[in-house]
């Protein structure tokens, strides 16, 4: 009998490997470079109120959003749509009666912007007086606690913004506009932010009006090219100049890049090798526990279903407690849902393989999934912060995913341990075919013996 696969396994097992490595880009291009619609955008240029100052934090309780995704039937109080995409919120401030109003309106074309600002202005002057005014955002900046907002408050864009003052009936306040690389593409806003009931604005008011303002505009100007009150459309860098320019593309940033990615690297492999090993090995007798008392169909089934009954189960303690951040449920998680994506993946290549064992599959497969989503995690973080000269469009992502809840992580997990294991089986299953040529090439005598 030859010790040659068929030919026709092994071109299935090519496809299977090419397969498998399309679908892992797949997987890193929509959960890192897939940017939110344009019905969705306006909403990243709401007040985000973690970035003000514990003693302003509890000024502002939301009362009210509203956004285009739910249709056209609502519109900002006072003021009219000008955008098909615009996100409105109202906020009342306990212990008295004052009431914010903070709307945005983006536009992803030129003519869209200037046609949207016409009509604003044709609305302004119709039901109120409108003023152009100069704000000056530092000290309230430079109040905040997040060393990112204090930094910000030395550039010289901050001290003079060109806004138009509105006072009208029922509403008064500021709005401004920009233009941000923040998305791909052309972004231009027009931000309001205003006091709603009453015209007679105090000082007092005024101030957490600029408050408003200052915890909405930071998330775009903070590693991104940004222009308050543009008079002309956004140049769109040539595509091969950008990537000439981008310091991921120059030798000599890889150097300090190692300088930093290399030790942590070793430190994080240290603390997480003994526990990996443990776990790996774990695994392997599992997968010799499985074939001694299990039939094949439901070795095939076994690990998805416990996969499924862990995700299950933290499903319904979300109803309960409710895991924002990464904690030990995801570690805990990690360590049942990794070795359960090698199990799942390992019948389709079990029986192919002659010199590499099983067992031995199981633990290379297992450590080699642990330490590629840890690299992989680590240089994600390194690239999006040090490399590329749009981090957010990396932290955009990211913080999609931490700011859900823990049964996505773990399905996100899951779906990226079968993915890799399918790619490291493909590479063993390859090695071992190379072995089996070697062999029939030169075969050994008594080799039972």
């Amino acid at each position: 009998m030859s010790s040659h696969l068929p030919s026709e396994r092994i071109r299935w097992g090519i496809c299977l490997a090419v397969l498998a490595l399309l679908l892992s880009f797949s997987l890193v291009a929509v959960a890192s470079a897939t940017p939110p619609p344009p019905e969705y955008r306006a909403r990243w240029a709401a007040p985000n109120l973690e970035y003000l100052n514990a003693s302003d934090a509890g000024f502002f309780s939301t009362v009210d959003l509203y956004n285009s995704e739910q249709g056209l039937a609502k519109r900002p109080p006072f003021l009219p749509n000008v955008s098909d995409n615009y996100y409105y919120t109202t906020f009342t401030s306990p212990g008295n009666d004052q009431q914010y109003l903070d709307a945005v309106w983006y536009f992803n074309t030129w003519d869209g912007f200037t046609k949207g600002k016409d009509e604003l202005n044709r609305y302004l002057q119709q039901h109120g007086t409108i003023t152009p005014v100069v704000l000056n955002l530092s000290p309230e900046l430079a109040g905040s606690s997040i060393s990112d907002i204090r930094d910000l408050s030395g550039t010289e864009q901050w001290r003079t913004i060109n806004a138009t003052r509105y006072e009208g009936d029922g509403t008064s306040g500021d709005f401004l506009t920009f233009a941000t690389n923040y998305f791909p593409g052309e972004n231009y806003y027009i931000a309001y932010y205003g006091i709603t009931g009453s015209t007679n604005v105090s000082e007092d008011a005024t101030h957490h009006q600029h408050l408003l303002a200052m915890t909405s505009i930071p998330r775009f100007v903070m590693s991104h090219w940004y222009e308050f009150d543009p008079a002309t459309p956004m140049t769109i860098p040539d595509y091969w100049s950008s990537l000439a320019s981008n310091p991921i593309f120059n030798p000599k940033t890889w150097i300090p890049f190692l300088m930093v990615f290399i030790p942590i690297l070793l430190i994080v492999i240290g603390y997480t090798f003994i526990p990996i090993i443990v776990l790996a090995y774990i695994s392997a007798r599992i997968s010799l526990w499985m074939d001694a008392h299990m039939t094949s169909r439901t070795r095939a089934i076994l690990p998805l279903i416990v996969a499924c009954c862990l995700i299950g189960v933290l499903a319904v303690r979300a109803f309960y407690i409710e895991e924002i951040s990464l904690g030990w449920t995801d570690f805990i998680a990690a360590a049942i849902l990794v070795p359960m994506g090698v199990l799942t993946v390992r019948p389709l290549f079990k029986e192919r393989l002659k010199y590499v064992k099983p067992k031995s599959a199981v633990f290379l497969c297992v450590v080699g999934t642990f330490y590629t989503i840890i690299i992989g995690a680590l240089l994600y973080f390194f690239l999006g912060v040090s490399f590329t000269s749009n981090a957010g469009s990396l932290d955009q992502s990211l913080s999609y995913i931490v700011s859900r809840s823990v049964v996505l992580r773990s399905v996100i997990l899951y779906l990226m341990s079968v993915v890799i294991a399918i790619v490291l089986y493909a590479v063993i299953l390859f090695w071992d075919r190379i072995r089996r040529r070697r062999q029939s090439k030169h075969p050994v005598k008594d080799e039972d013996r």
